[in-house]
């Protein structure tokens, strides 16, 4: 409630079972629905209405509904002449001219032309996403108490999913190709820290066939993987998920993607939320402000992490298609008006309670391997 709402007014609470559901998910790890603000609370983050708490997204209204445009990249900012033909450029005068554009379109079209070049859009409650599991356990297996988890992933949802298996015994090796290394890395280090620490660091250029090899090498000795990229990505790399898959009896692979495995549309905590509903209504003005903080993005961890410890208990092999999407639409509250908070004693609260800040857990013991740092201990112990 304290990131969701006006700056100037009063917090809103959600309909629908966001806290609820991160609640269960949360306990199987120990920990609570506060880990969706934990970046906020970590950052220093506070609710923006219209604006993301991050800042790089807008809720802005085209001439039939709304949209959620993100523009977090650089190159992001380059692509808005080609979407709205108004210069783009991190500034509120900017993003006014941008919003003056966006009400003169339908929404649709602003969506898919925004696709088309890879933004992160979507029209407010337009798009949905799987949260699916393909496979079937298999008799007589034994589950490991120590499984091995390559992490292939970056940013936020995906490390999470690590973060959380590794609190339930797995040993997580995080890999990297150092030409693109996890964005997080360029984030708030402590946040990059909390999600990474005590994981293993592997640097592979993937580019190589040497990096390729050792690549596949790790994947075939994992009994979990979890990716954040799309399908093409490893299809460039001549990774298959079945080919990995049938590398052992007992196997899972784990994909976090925006919009699904099967799709390539871009997408980021923020706007995918949006698209998949996930907003809260104003009651009094009817329209949308942002639910929270990215909160796409720790859903998708949460249920990826919880899926993933299933398929593992059952044995057999599995693959999991975790998108942000879906782990949104699966605790959207439709359209219903937001509750607003009220002021008691220098206070908001709500049903009698405080609204609390957002916060982090205690501060990291240590930080995060650096990249590469666990490269060839690694590979000695996979060695026959």
């Amino acid at each position: 409630m304290a990131l969701t709402g006006d700056a100037d007014g009063p917090p809103l609470a959600l309909p629908g079972t966001v806290s609820l559901r991160a609640e269960t998910l949360a306990g199987r790890f120990g920990l609570d629905a506060g880990l969706l603000a934990e970046r906020a609370g970590t950052v220093g983050l506070r609710r923006r209405g219209r604006i993301s708490c991050g800042g790089a997204t807008r809720l802005l209204p085209a001439r039939d509904g709304w949209i959620s445009l993100s523009l977090p990249r650089p190159d992001d900012l380059n692509l808005v002449p080609a979407l709205l033909g108004v210069g783009g450029t991190d500034s509120e005068p900017a993003w006014s001219a941008i919003a003056a554009e966006v009400v003169r379109h339908s929404a649709a079209e602003l969506d898919g032309r925004a696709a088309l070049l890879g933004l992160g859009c979507s029209v407010v409650g337009a798009h949905g996403g799987p949260l699916a599991v393909q496979g079937e356990p298999r008799r007589g297996a034994t589950p490991r108490t120590a499984p091995l988890v390559v992490d292939l992933s970056a940013l936020w949802a995906g490390p999470l999913c690590t973060h959380l298996l590794q609190r339930a015994g797995a040993r997580v090796i995080k890999v990297e190709d150092p030409a693109r290394p996890d964005g997080g890395r360029t984030g708030n280090k402590a946040f990059f820290d909390l999600l990474n620490r005590d994981k293993q660091s592997v640097a592979l250029d993937f580019r190589s066939p040497f990096g390729r090899t050792r690549l596949k090498a790790l994947l075939a000795a994992a009994d979990v993987v979890v990716s954040s990229a799309r399908a093409r990505a490893f299809e460039q790399l001549d990774i298959l998920v079945e080919d990995v898959l049938a590398t052992a009896s007992d196997k899972v692979w784990t994909a976090i993607t925006a919009y699904g495995w099967g799709s390539n549309r871009v997408g980021f905590g923020d706007d995918v939320a949006a698209g998949a509903g996930l907003v809260a209504w104003h009651p009094v003005d009817g329209e949308p402000r942002f639910a929270a903080d990215a909160v796409a993005d720790p859903l998708a961890g949460l249920e990826a992490a919880a899926l993933t410890l299933d398929c593992l208990a059952g044995g057999g092999r599995w693959f999991i298609d975790a998108s942000l999407a879906g782990a949104a639409s699966h605790t959207t509250g439709l359209s219903a008006p937001a509750r607003p908070a009220t002021c008691c004693d220098g206070h908001w609260s709500i049903d009698g309670d405080i609204v609390l800040p957002p916060r982090s857990r205690a501060g990291c013991p240590h930080p995060a391997r650096p990249i590469g740092a666990d490269t060839e201990t690694v590979f000695a112990d996979l060695a026959p």
